[in-house]
């Protein structure tokens, strides 16, 4: 079933791909951003008219009105004051049933930014008072009379208490900034392909040096990352002669922090890919995602050994933890290939190789799509 309704007495008519977004422990955080995507379920076109939340979140949907069968993106921006454990539940009034349908936002702050500059955002999908506030809503368009108010926009980080929240009609988002969302244009359909923990372990050894070997996998990456979404996280590892951490389970919307990490990379050193591999395993067990699809991705041309003493230990480690090992490589020793194939194997994972940019650009992309996929 792509999308579920939870609440007891929940409108009937409208459903989501989720109603409650756990985030956990959360560091650093200005603004809390999450999405949720609504559908509408009836046979007739719905309507949106208030959203009821406390004061300190934030609404914003994307259409003035639902056809039946169709979609809207709406985001809601919760921006704490304090720290501590936080639950903010938002009633979405609609003309369907008169009943409130329920979403939720969850977790805990452990720190906060003062400002946005260095903070860290969250665009995740990962349950009270309520009142109208910063919201951007709207009334259901008569048939003989305009809408009462103008079309309003509201900055998400602008002061509350400089805006009136009784009514609002729909604010169309920039479409640079905000392109208006639909399942059927989201590149990997969330509807379809579950959430991802991709752990990129990226060899940098001077064995990678080559001219086409590193820059044929940092494409690679930009392809596949352009096509991450808020629900995906991603940590990258590099190795050489030592394993270090770039960054760790990044929101795959911020592409920007992604992009620039594979721009970063530089070839250097010797190898050490078993004891990297390991190291892999630990940082996708710590990111784990129940019901989603959990793969390392070891981005090498293979000069490395990997024993079956270095097997053992990963079944061991992997603690019952549904993790692929998926091998991407490059270069065209046969030797090593034929060492990257066995760790796949191995790993229950692909065997990928990337020689040619325009004939291998999208392998990653259909290999998370294969792993991602609901049954």
């Amino acid at each position: 079933m792509l999308f579920a309704s939870i609440a007891y007495g929940q409108n009937s008519t409208i459903e989501a791909d989720a109603t409650t977004h756990d985030y956990g422990d959360l560091e650093n955080i200005y603004t809390l951003r999450s999405e949720f995507i609504l559908k509408n379920n009836a046979e007739k076109t719905l309507y949106f008219m208030r959203a009821d939340v406390d004061r300190d979140v934030k609404v914003m949907v994307y259409k003035k009105a639902l056809p039946p069968g169709d979609t809207v993106h709406l985001s809601v921006f919760y921006q704490p004051t304090s720290t501590g454990k936080f639950k903010r539940e938002i009633k979405l009034i609609t003309s369907a049933d008169g009943q409130p349908y329920l979403l939720a936002v969850k977790g805990t702050i452990k720190s906060i930014k003062n400002d946005d500059k260095t903070a860290c955002y969250y665009f995740g999908r990962p349950n009270k008072p309520h009142h109208s506030g910063d919201v951007i809503v709207y009334n259901p368009p008569t048939v003989n009379k305009p809408p009462v108010n103008p079309v309003k926009e509201i900055d998400p980080d602008s002061n509350r208490d400089d805006i009136d929240t009784s009514e609002f009609e729909v604010v169309d988002p920039p479409p640079v900034e905000e392109p208006e969302v639909t399942v059927s244009n989201e590149p990997l359909n969330r509807f379809v392909y579950k959430p991802n923990n991709i752990v990129f372990l990226v060899d940098v050894s001077g064995s990678m040096r080559d001219s086409s070997k590193l820059p044929l996998m940092k494409k690679a990456l930009v392809v596949l990352i352009d096509q991450l979404r808020d629900i995906d996280r991603v940590t990258f590892i590099t190795y050489s002669d030592s394993v270090l951490l770039r960054c760790e389970a990044v929101n795959g919307s911020d592409k920007e922090m992604l992009k620039k990490t594979v721009q970063s990379l530089n070839s250097k050193g010797y190898t050490r890919g078993a004891k990297a591999v390991l190291f892999a395993l630990e940082t996708a067990k710590k990111n784990y995602i129940e019901e989603g699809n959990n793969q390392v991705f070891l981005a090498t041309d293979g000069k490395f050994p990997f024993y079956e003493a270095h097997y053992e230990k990963w079944l061991k480690e992997s603690e019952g933890k549904a993790i692929v090992l998926s091998a991407v490589a490059f270069g065209n020793d046969k030797d090593a290939l034929v060492n990257l194939k066995e760790i796949a194997r191995f790993g229950k994972g692909s065997y990928i190789r990337i020689r040619h940019f325009e004939k291998d650009k999208e392998v990653l992309v259909e290999e998370i799509k294969l792993r991602s996929k609901k049954e």
